[in-house]
């Protein structure tokens, strides 16, 4: 079975470097919310995206 590449894309890498560092600063967001709130059901939502930021940045770390 033949393996297909996609082709080298010279923004590739600078859309993958931002939206890295979007994932970043959306991870470093929840964290503070997380830090100034006191409500448990706050607190889990804030961990739950906290999860589903670090999946997300996961995928662009395997991509790049």
């Amino acid at each position: 079975m033949p393996t297909y590449r996609m082709p080298e894309h010279p923004a590739w890498a600078a859309t993958v470097a931002e939206l890295r560092n979007a994932l970043s600063a959306a991870r470093c967001s929840v964290e503070l919310a997380g830090v100034e709130t006191g409500d448990f059901i706050v607190r889990e939502l804030l961990v739950a995206a906290i999860r589903e930021i670090d999946r997300a940045a996961g995928v662009v770390r395997r991509l790049s």
